[in-house]
C-alpha cells in the first residue's frame, strides 16, 4: 500500500472541519509551513482542489465575492471524500514511511562514482539535511513566539527534528563505510 498523500490528507482534513474556500486552505498551509516540513507546494493547492472536485471528493457549496476581490469558491467534503480521508489518515497513522529507498539504491549501485565523488555527493546531502534541521527548529521557534502552537504542531515539529537528527547520525556512521562501499563496487 502506498504512503498517504499529504496534500489530500491536509485538504480533506481541513474540509472535514467545515466548508472553506481555497484561500483559507492556502493560508493555513502557509501558516503551518507545510511546504517546508511536508513538501506540499502551496501554489499547487488550487490544482489539488480542482482534482479533488473532479474526483467527487469535495463539492462546491457556494461562490463568494467581497468587493472587487476575485470570486472564491467555498468547498465542502463529500461522503466519498470522508472515505478517502479515512484511507489517507489510516495510512499516515499506521504505516511508517521513514525510509528513503532512493539513497539506499544509490549506495547499492554507485557505478561510475569513485569514493571522492560519492563522498562529495553525500556531503552535499548531509549539508542539505543540516540546513533543513536548522530551518525546522528556527521555524518552530518563530511560530512559538508569534502564536501559541497546539500540542499536535509541537509533536509534528519534534518528530521532524528527530528524523533529521537520525539521518545526520546515519551520515556520520556512513563516513566510516565509504571505503568499504567503494571497494565492494570496484570488486564487482
Amino acid at each position: 500500500m502506498s504512503d498517504a498523500n499529504l496534500g489530500r490528507l491536509m485538504i480533506l482534513g481541513l474540509l472535514a472541519g467545515g466548508p472553506l474556500h481555497g484561500h483559507q486552505i492556502r493560508r493555513t498551509a502557509e501558516l503551518t509551513g507545510v511546504e517546508n516540513w511536508g513538501g506540499v507546494k502551496v501554489g499547487a493547492l488550487y490544482g489539488m482542489l480542482h482534482r479533488l472536485e473532479a474526483e467527487g471528493l469535495i463539492a462546491p457549496v457556494k461562490v463568494e465575492q467581497q468587493g472587487n476581490r476575485p470570486q472564491r469558491t467555498v468547498y465542502e467534503i463529500t461522503d466519498d471524500g470522508l472515505a478517502e480521508l479515512a484511507i489517507h489518515r489510516d495510512r499516515a497513522l499506521t504505516q511508517p514511511s521513514i525510509y528513503s529507498t532512493t539513497v539506499e539504491a544509490a549506495l547499492k549501485w554507485p557505478a561510475g562514482l569513485d569514493e571522492d565523488a560519492l563522498q562529495e555527493r553525500l556531503s552535499r546531502r548531509r549539508a542539505a539535511l543540516a540546513a533543513e534541521l536548522d530551518d525546522l527548529v528556527a521555524g518552530r521557534e518563530l511560530y512559538r513566539q508569534e502564536c501559541k502552537l497546539p500540542a499536535s504542531a509541537l509533536a509534528g515539529y519534534r518528530r521532524g527534528e528527530l528524523h533529521l537528527r537520525a539521518e545526520l547520525a546515519w551520515h556520520d556512521e556512513l563516513e566510516d563505510l565509504l571505503g568499504e562501499i567503494a571497494a565492494e563496487q570496484a570488486g564487482s
